[in-house]
């Protein structure tokens, strides 16, 4: 009889202690999905500021884009609105941002108050985030490419020896938003091991 007693005592403190233990694991959880969740809020709000402040003037001469024109300097100016795919960079940059900064508030909520799981809504909204982001990276890629290159095909002119600083920006945003989409897709990583684990 001693030994049933003992043996259920013993077993009730190892269930305690487990659960300590298991509460803790999930209030870590918690912390590193808010603190990923605001490493996204700071790189999509820093993306979408350095593109949309990139805007430069150059002059140039109308010989250096068709010898058979006449040597008149033009005044030109580049800016951010000027490119679709530079809006679309800003705005889908803004959009994860303000989703971030939203999603943080509610996963803060959710880990003061255990009785909803926010996990799955997350993770799909999570996904779309990824999927916006690499779309917007991949566009303003490609015409940054265009820009720094050039296209003889279609006679696109290089336009990056013209506005050096304006391109510099334009890679800086993207290479911040490439990070921000990472963010997300390590959210969507962790969710997914969260849900895996339950």
């Amino acid at each position: 009889m001693e030994d049933a007693v003992g043996k259920s005592v013993e077993d009730h403190v190892i269930r305690q202690e487990e659960n300590r233990n298991k509460g803790k694991i999930n209030k870590m959880e918690g912390c590193e999905m808010m603190i990923v969740r605001f490493m996204g809020v700071l790189l999509c709000l820093a993306a979408a500021v350095v593109a949309g402040v990139s805007e430069e003037s150059s002059i140039i001469s109308l010989a250096t884009l068709a010898p058979c024109l006449p040597p008149v300097d033009l005044s030109v100016t580049a800016k951010w609105h000027y490119l679709s795919s530079t809006v679309y960079l800003v705005v889908a940059n803004a959009i994860a941002c303000l989703y971030a900064a939203a999603s943080l508030l509610l996963c803060f909520v959710s880990w003061r108050n255990k009785r909803y799981s926010t996990t799955f809504p997350l993770l799909i909204l999570d996904l779309m985030m990824v999927a916006l982001l690499f779309s917007a990276n991949g566009a303003a890629t490609a015409i940054g490419l265009v820009a720094l290159h050039g296209n003889s095909h279609t006679h696109w002119h290089k336009l990056c020896y013209l506005f050096h600083r304006y391109c510099i920006y334009g890679a800086a945003s993207i290479v911040v938003s490439t990070l921000g989409s990472l963010v997300f897709l390590c959210l969507v990583v962790l969710a997914a091991l969260k849900l895996y684990r339950e």
